[in-house]
């Protein structure tokens, strides 16, 4: 049997999604705050420390969102959409990261966390964009077997 593809948004109504979505997201958000903070540590500055995390968290976020969050099997396509979904928040990352840390003073560790949830409803969007062609709301129907016309007699 072929598989369709976006056959598991179908399973997947958005409140499914979204819990899912939000523990990939704490995922994704942990290994930030601990590259950007590790980072830090070492002395790396932290616009450099965005461009790494960037790096690791990125293809991490892709495969969890597609295989867990929409149950949707991995394609380059959609790699590539949510790359440029992730990419387009990124200078906004840095210039919260920018006022927070250089303009307002804020440690690393305080900054990040704070870029993070601001970040979070745009990172939702993006990845439903990026993976799933349209917004699925709730679970498709079951299929039902097509009906046959009947014999008519004229």
């Amino acid at each position: 049997m072929e598989q369709t593809p976006y056959t598991g948004a179908h399973k997947r109504p958005l409140v499914e999604r979204g819990w899912r979505y939000t523990l990939v997201g704490a995922v994704c958000a942990t290994a930030h705050n601990a590259i950007m903070i590790m980072a830090d540590q070492v002395g790396v500055h932290y616009l450099l420390g965005t461009v790494i995390s960037f790096l690791a968290v990125t293809p991490l976020g892709y495969a969890l969102h597609s295989r867990f969050t929409f149950a949707e099997p991995l394609r380059f396509k959609a790699f590539v959409r949510f790359l440029g979904g992730v990419a387009l928040a990124y200078p906004i990352s840095v210039a919260m990261m920018i006022v927070l840390c250089s303009g307002l003073g804020l440690g690393v560790a305080i900054a990040t966390p704070i870029a993070t949830v601001a970040l979070f409803v745009w990172n939702f969007i993006a990845a439903h964009w990026a993976i799933l062609p349209r917004l699925y709301l709730r679970p498709a129907p079951a299929p039902t077997t097509p009906s046959c016309p009947g014999n008519s007699t004229q």
